[in-house]
C-alpha cells in the first residue's frame, strides 16, 4: 500500500508551487493529497494570484476548519495513521492555524515541518534588531500589519508551548539553519531531516538547458510589487514603492548596464505576477517567465532586490547588482537587500544614483565565499539528492 503525503499548505497553491515541491516525483512512489487553506486564513490575499486554472483540480480547497477536520477524518479511515505522513507549511501563529495545528496533534498523525528559507534574510526583522527608539517606532508603524501579527504570534507561542504542538521532523537547509534550531529541536525532541532550499534542489534535478539565446544578457529578478501585490498585501500594510517611481528608474539602470557592460536585458518576473512579452512596463524588453534558473544558469549578469533566486546566482557564480531606489532607502527593501549582499560579500547601490558607483567593483565577487553562502543557507555538503528523494527515505 502507498504511503500518503497530506500537504497544508496556508496560501495559494498554484502549479508554481506543484513544481517547486516536486509532487509529481513524490506521486510516484505515494499518493499526495493537497490542502490550501488561503480561504481560512489569508482570504483577502487571494487578490495577489492571477488565476492558475492548471492547478484547481490537483488539490483541495479548505473553506472553513470543520471541512478540514471532516477531509483529514476520512483520509486517516482509508490510510492506516503509520502511513500517513503531514507536509506542514503552516505556522501556528494566529488562532486559526493553532487549531489547525492542534488538530493533528490530537489525531497523533506525523508531521514535518520545514526551515529551509534558501536565503540569509529570513532572521531580518524590526523586533529583533537594534536601532535608535524612533527609527524602530517609525519602522513598527510602516508595517503595522505585520508588527501585529508578529506580537499575536508571540502570545500563540505561549499556547503551542504549553499545548505541546511540535512536528516529529523538521526538513533543514545549510549549517547555518540547522545552527540556529538545534538547541529548540532538542528540547522539543524534533528530528532533524538534512535537505536543501526548494532553489537548490531544483539545481540538482539533471536536465538539458532550455534556454538558448544567441546574445550576451543580465537578469532582472522581478518582484511582484508595486505594479502587482506584494507580500506585505498579506498584512495589509502598504506598499514601500510607487509605480511611476520604480519601473521609469528601473528602465533608465537597464539602458545604463547595457550601453556599459554591452548586454541585453531579459526580465524574469515573479511566480505571483503574469507579465507579457515586451511589456511597456519594462520599455518592451524581453520578458521570460517560469525559466529564472535557467536563464541565471547562461547569463552574464543577475540584478535583483532579494529574491531566493540568488541561490541560482551563487551556484553557477554569477556577479550580482543588489539594488534599492530612492524611494526604499533605509526602509525594509533596503534593509533586506543590504543583508543579503553583505552575506555574499557584496555591495547594495541606489540605482537611483547608479553614475557614482564603480561598476567593476561592484560586479566582482569571491566564489568561496558563495559556497560557503549556499552551505550555510541552502543545502549541506553532503546532500547530492532532490528534496523529494529525501521525503521518499523518510516514507518508505
Amino acid at each position: 500500500m502507498k504511503k500518503l503525503i497530506i500537504i497544508l499548505y496556508p496560501f495559494k497553491f498554484r502549479k508554481f508551487d506543484w513544481e517547486r515541491f516536486e509532487i509529481d516525483e513524490l506521486k510516484k512512489l505515494n499518493e499526495v493529497v493537497v490542502f490550501d487553506f488561503i480561504n481560512v486564513l489569508y482570504p483577502h490575499f487571494k487578490k495577489a494570484y492571477f488565476v492558475d486554472k492548471g492547478i484547481k483540480k490537483k488539490i483541495i480547497r479548505i473553506d472553513s476548519i470543520t471541512k478540514y477536520k471532516k477531509k483529514i477524518d476520512e483520509l486517516i479511515q482509508k490510510h492506516n495513521k503509520k502511513n500517513i505522513l503531514i507536509v506542514n507549511f503552516i505556522k501556528a501563529d494566529s488562532i486559526k492555524s493553532l487549531l489547525i495545528n492542534y488538530f493533528l496533534k490530537r489525531k497523533n498523525l506525523k508531521s514535518l515541518s520545514f526551515f529551509n528559507p534558501g536565503i540569509s534574510t529570513y532572521n531580518l526583522s524590526t523586533l529583533k534588531n537594534k536601532y535608535n527608539k524612533l527609527i524602530s517606532f517609525k519602522m513598527l508603524f510602516k508595517k503595522k500589519g505585520e508588527t501585529i501579527q508578529k506580537i499575536q504570534g508571540k502570545f500563540i507561542n505561549i499556547m503551542v508551548k504549553m499545548l505541546r504542538i511540535y512536528p516529529n521532523f523538521m526538513f533543514v537547509a545549510g549549517e547555518k539553519c540547522k545552527k540556529d534550531i538545534l538547541q529548540d529541536c532538542r528540547k522539543k525532541n524534533i528530528e532533524i531531516i538534512k535537505g536543501s532550499s526548494w532553489d537548490f534542489s531544483k539545481i540538482l534535478k539533471e536536465k538539458k538547458d532550455l534556454i538558448n539565446l544567441n546574445f550576451d544578457y543580465a537578469v532582472y529578478v522581478d518582484s511582484p510589487g508595486p505594479k502587482f501585490l506584494s507580500d506585505s498585501y498579506l498584512f495589509k500594510d502598504k506598499y514601500l514603492e510607487t509605480t511611476n517611481h520604480t519601473y521609469p528608474s528601473l528602465n533608465k539602470f537597464f539602458t545604463f548596464i547595457e550601453n556599459k557592460m554591452k548586454l541585453k536585458i531579459i526580465i524574469a518576473p515573479h511566480p505571483k505576477t503574469k507579465i507579457k512579452n515586451k511589456s511597456s512596463l519594462f520599455d518592451y524588453r524581453e520578458v521570460v517567465s517560469g525559466k529564472t534558473l535557467e536563464l541565471i544558469k547562461n547569463s552574464k549578469l543577475v540584478i535583483t532586490r532579494a529574491s531566493t533566486a540568488t541561490t541560482f546566482a551563487a551556484y553557477y557564480k554569477k556577479p550580482i547588482i543588489f539594488f534599492y531606489t530612492n524611494e526604499t532607502f533605509n526602509e525594509e527593501p533596503h534593509r533586506s537587500s543590504a543583508h543579503l549582499s553583505k552575506s555574499l560579500n557584496l555591495k547594495t547601490i541606489n540605482i537611483n544614483k547608479f553614475n557614482e558607483y564603480n561598476l567593476n567593483n561592484i560586479i566582482k565577487f569571491n566564489k568561496n565565499v558563495y559556497n560557503r553562502y549556499l552551505n550555510n543557507y541552502c543545502t549541506f555538503k553532503s546532500i547530492k539528492q532532490q528534496n523529494f528523494i529525501i521525503l521518499n527515505k523518510l516514507l518508505n
